[in-house]
């Protein structure tokens, strides 16, 4: 089983970005619920728009 993360990118109709690591779709749904949770969303508002394997220039802002 491979260790490698990719970047997930859900977004809403509202054009709400949430962007983070996971190391597999499941994961990554459930990190979505997650984050969606904290925002007060419905985890149903978000859809998958990207997986990629470097994060956006967003990621990189608000990692640092």
């Amino acid at each position: 089983m491979s260790n490698k993360k990719n970047y997930y990118s859900f977004e809403d109709t509202a054009g709400t970005t949430i962007e983070f690591q996971a190391t597999s779709l499941q994961q990554a749904m459930v990190i979505k619920k997650n984050k969606a949770l904290e925002l007060g969303i419905p985890k149903e508002a978000f859809e998958l728009v990207s997986i990629r394997k470097k994060p956006t220039q967003n990621e990189i802002a608000i990692s640092e």
